[in-house]
């Protein structure tokens, strides 16, 4: 593939200006053959060290974009996660919020709930000598019924002893 518009990954670019020794040659017409060796020699050199030059740039050319893109990814990812901390501690403040709420209305209704056992318990003290002696009725209903009993049992059997002492009188 190509990191430049028509030129291969890994081969140097072809670039338009004319490097300084090139210049050099094209404007002083036709050289002598000794003149001509030496800058063709330089030139060659030149070159050699122009095509080591354009491939280190281009190099650090890829390395430089290769890293502000790396850099700008992780500057998203980060932002990214800071997003979504931001919104996780969002999340939890607001449920913060709503357990406070909640709590709050369950101390209100505690406080009630005590202030109403508060009275039960003031009722049930007033009360208190109305259910002793309502016990205490009690009791004595109890007693009657059973000397009520009693007297029924005894009148049942004075009848019995009656009715005898009658027949004995009249089978006489």
């Amino acid at each position: 593939m190509s990191s430049r518009a028509g030129t291969p990954t890994g081969a140097p670019p072809s670039y338009p200006a004319k490097s300084p020794v090139v210049a050099a040659l094209s404007s002083q017409g036709t050289p002598s053959s000794s003149r001509a060796q030496s800058l063709h020699s330089s030139v060659s050199h030149q070159s050699t060290f122009s095509a080591a030059d354009a491939a280190r740039h281009l190099g650090q050319e890829h390395v430089a974009k290769t890293s502000q893109e790396m850099f700008r990814k992780i500057s998203d990812y980060v932002k990214s996660e800071m997003l979504a901390t931001g919104e996780d501690y969002r999340l939890l403040e607001n449920m913060n919020i709503v357990t406070k709420e909640r709590y709050g209305e369950m101390a209100i209704m505690a406080q009630e709930l005590m202030q109403e056992v508060g009275k039960l318990r003031t009722t049930y003290s007033d009360f208190e000598p109305y259910l002793a002696r309502i016990d205490e009725i009690s009791q004595q209903a109890d007693m009657i019924s059973s000397v009520a009993s009693e007297l029924d049992e005894y009148t049942k059997a004075l009848g019995k002893l009656s009715k005898k002492a009658r027949l004995k009188r009249v089978s006489k």
